[in-house]
């Protein structure tokens, strides 16, 4: 895969180019040293994945990403955009991932400089997430750009449409789980769900505690419900949404008097991302049990599927995000692969799904908004 990195500093970008290089499955293809130069590299160059520091000078990242989008539609790189840890970078992040960025990375400069192989290692995985995807996607469409989030999207050839109901009326909590591409999916599925919400929704998105505040403020400001984050000691009683601290896993737990709180654990055995979907899934089925909806959405991995089975073993239902909308296809598809999903759907079709929770009163026949995968293993 061709590789373009831009960045205004010549340090980082030496840095980031002799980690991407050290796996022979990357290309460098050029570096650029502001946004105005990495536009018209990109276009020249027409590389697979693209780098992008958001803070430059010249042209920003923001500025930069909106233009390559619009200039470079024949090919579509999939960009990852190199955020500070800051609040500001957490925030131009997601306006970042709104525009059209595959995914973020937090960069803190001390910890790059040092050649530090936790964020080596991220990076790589980051980018072999978007890049093979849209590899995927492209051979499977030759003129398919973007993964769209929009309804009626492409099937992948293994789909077939089903006629299958969800029993919205017995839902009286919503878990979900959702890693790279997952914000934007989140905005989409949440924003036409009612003031009146009432029944509590949990998220957890694979990301850095900071950015994962951003996130609740940010949702909190878009949706017509509540939306805040949830910490160690959270009493998820009031209905809306709730979003799992980053940096911690979360468990839901009943205490005295048939309240539920949220518990953040420091580790967690067999967990690689934070917060672990695994575990939301599996303690909010402990409590919910037939009464609980899981929803797993695009992200890179198989964090999901084991809670997943805790979810259909105790009489759940599952709804997972189609292939042709995700960033990723990963985690969806490690639940597809067990034969745990009820219902695969676009995020438009999730989105006008629960839109009809207050006023769903028995089930819910989906028809065409449904599609039903068997077995998809090539994705």
């Amino acid at each position: 895969m061709r590789v373009l990195i831009v960045d205004d500093s010549a340090f980082m970008r030496k840095m980031i180019t002799a980690m991407i290089s050290s796996d022979p499955a990357f290309e460098i293809v050029g570096t650029a040293r502001n946004g105005d130069e990495g536009v018209t590299k990109a276009i020249e160059l027409k590389p697979d994945l693209i780098t992008l520091d958001i803070e430059m000078p010249i042209k920003d990242g923001l500025t930069a990403l909106r233009e390559i989008k619009a200039r470079c539609h024949s090919f579509q790189p999939a960009v990852l955009m190199c955020s500070s840890l800051t609040v500001a970078g957490s925030n131009e992040a997601f306006k970042a991932l709104r525009i059209g960025a595959a995914d973020v990375i937090g960069k803190d400069p001390t910890v790059v400089g040092q050649n530090d192989q936790g964020f080596k290692a991220e990076l790589l995985e980051k980018l072999h997430a978007i890049g093979g995807h849209r590899s995927t996607l492209r051979k499977q469409s030759p003129t398919s750009t973007r993964p769209t989030t929009t309804k009626n999207a492409d099937l992948h050839p293994n789909e077939t449409l089903l006629d299958k109901e969800l029993d919205l009326s017995r839902v009286k909590a919503i878990a979900v789980g959702s890693s790279t591409g997952g914000p934007p999916v989140l905005e989409e599925i949440f924003s036409k769900l009612s003031a009146s919400l009432n029944i509590p929704i949990i998220v957890a998105q694979h990301m850095p505690e900071l950015f994962t505040k951003s996130l609740a403020t940010r949702l909190n400001q878009y949706c017509a419900c509540s939306a805040s984050l949830a910490t160690h000691g959270t009493l998820i009683a009031k209905p809306g949404i709730y979003i799992a601290q980053g940096g911690s896993h979360i468990k839901l737990t009943k205490i005295a008097g048939g309240k539920i709180v949220s518990r953040l654990l420091d580790t967690l055995e067999g967990a690689i991302y934070r917060p672990s979907v695994d575990l939301l899934f599996e303690s909010a089925a402990e409590i919910f049990g037939d009464s609980l909806l899981a929803i797993q959405l695009t992200g890179m991995g198989s964090d999901g599927a084991k809670g997943a089975q805790v979810v259909k073993k105790l009489g759940g239902q599952i709804i997972t995000q189609s292939s042709t909308s995700c960033v990723v296809y990963g985690m969806p598809k490690a639940v597809v692969d067990l034969n745990l999903s009820d219902c695969v759907m676009n995020p438009a079709d999730i989105r006008d799904m629960l839109a009809q929770l207050n006023s769903a009163k028995t089930t819910l026949n989906l028809g065409n908004a449904c599609e039903h995968q068997n077995h998809l293993r090539s994705a």
